[in-house]
Parts: structure tokens; sequence; C-alpha cells
């Protein structure tokens, strides 16, 4: 599968208040849109094709009404007045492909789903996804997502909204706090015909770790009985907790609603 990693979802109770606190730390954050159907609005920060997303709800009755999209559904049942991270999504650019190869692997496949949002400047922007039925009591299985304009022409498009204060920043890593390690890998490595390294001790998480390659984001897991690993999995259970960005002018580590985010130079 050639899959790429798109975006990362963070929960977040004020997506404008997260805005306004990360463009204080040198993060351009912009206004992204609304989704009409889902109930939903969000902000955005960019490092070229990958980015992060800050999803809120706006209107919560219309969002609990919505069956065809399990991030919205993921949404509605572990909204907080906190926010945390929640989910992932890798990108194609042959969904009905991708599909078929996930099919052919006995997975359970919803979609796709049909998105849209229109930008601040009255742009359309159009997409489809598709979701895993999975156990909602692991790590999220990533969506995918294919975009209505192929790469070429969005990356020109997203080239000014990557310039940000803090550096040159690129996506590096996000770290995911799991309870089995090995279980873990074994399954997200069967799943996307990606390779892993080898696992480590990483001393400051106090966690045992392990990294998938992905192009345009890399995941690593983590599994830790105290610590940041063990606060999430106890909190929020399986999911992304930090993302580790690389090119940064000052290194520093921040948290912003229930989230973290380490700066590299």
């Amino acid at each position: 599968m050639h899959l790429s990693f798109d975006h990362l979802v963070h929960f977040s109770p004020d997506p404008i208040k997260a805005q306004k606190e990360l463009n204080e730390y040198g993060i351009n954050v912009v206004k992204g849109g609304i989704h009409e159907k889902w109930g939903t609005f969000n902000t955005l920060a960019y490092f070229n094709l990958s980015y992060i997303e800050w999803l809120g709800l706006r209107d919560i009755a219309l969002a609990q009404t919505v069956t065809d999209n399990d991030l919205i559904q993921q949404l509605v049942n572990e909204h907080t007045p906190v926010g945390h991270f929640g989910r992932f999504a890798l990108r194609t650019d042959d969904m009905d492909l991708l599909i078929k190869e996930l099919e052919s692997k006995s997975y359970a496949v919803k979609g796709p789903v049909a998105g849209s949002r229109q930008t601040n400047d009255g742009e359309r922007l159009e997409w489809k996804m598709c979701f895993i039925e999975a156990d909602h009591d692991s790590l999220p299985l990533p969506f995918f997502i294919e975009w209505g304009e192929p790469e070429e022409k969005r990356k020109p498009k997203l080239a000014a909204l990557s310039s940000h204060q803090a550096g040159q920043l690129q996506l590096k890593n996000i770290y995911c706090a799991v309870h089995n390690l090995e279980e873990s890998i074994s399954k997200w490595t069967k799943l996307l015909d990606i390779q892993s390294a080898e696992s480590y001790k990483d001393s400051l998480l106090n966690a045992r770790c392990q990294k998938l390659y992905v192009n345009g984001g890399n995941l690593i897991f983590c599994s830790g009985t105290q610590g940041v690993v063990h606060d999430t999995l106890k909190k929020v259970g399986e999911r992304p907790f930090l993302v580790e960005l690389d090119h940064a002018l000052t290194p520093q580590q921040i948290t912003v609603q229930g989230a973290s985010f380490k700066f590299n130079k």
C-alpha cells in the first residue's frame, strides 16, 4: 500500500483558543472551516503536506446524528473540557484500490464517505474517507483519505501556510501510548505493510518504544507502567500523546489542551 501520513486530529474543546495559544509559541495555526453536515469546525497547522487538525463541535445535536463518519462519532463520545489527540489519517491517491487491498486482508471497511468544507477565502475543499471497523478499546486504527486534488496542486497552496515563526518545522514523529507493544506493532505492520525498527528504552518517557516508518510522519508506539505513557493510558486509553517537530529555532516542549509538542533544533 502506498500511504503517507496526512494529519493528526486533536479533539479540541475550543479550536480557536488552541489556535491563539499555539500562535504565541510560533506555530502558524489557521482557521480551517465548517463541516456543515457533521456539526463540526476546525483550525489547522500545516507542515508541508502533513498537518494537525483541532476539531471542535459547532452543533453537538447535529454531530450526534452522524452515522457514517467514525471520526465524528469518536469526537462526540470522547469530547472533554480538556481535549486530547484522538486519531490520525493516512493519505492515498487511489481509495478504490486501497479498499480492495484492505478487504483482501479480511478487514471490514466503511466507506468511502464524501467530505467537504468551505475555506475562509471561499474555496470548497473536497475529499473522501474510509474507516476500518475495529475494537474501540485499543489505539484507533487510522482512517484513510483521498483529496480531490493531486499533491502537485496542493503543495503550492500549502507552502505559505507551512511558514512558522518557530522555525522551518517538519512533523517528524507521533508518539502513541499502547498497553502491549508487541501486539500493537504486529497488528499495525500487518495492516499497513510498513517496516518497524527495533524496540528501545526511552528514558525520558520511562517506556519501551518502537518506531513504524511512515512517509510524512513516523509513528512511535510506547508502553510503560509509569510516567506520561501510563498517565495517557489511564486518562484516555490508547491514544497519540506527543508530536515531535524538527528544525525549530529553540528546543522546547509545550502542552496545549491535553496534548504535548516537542520542538527539536
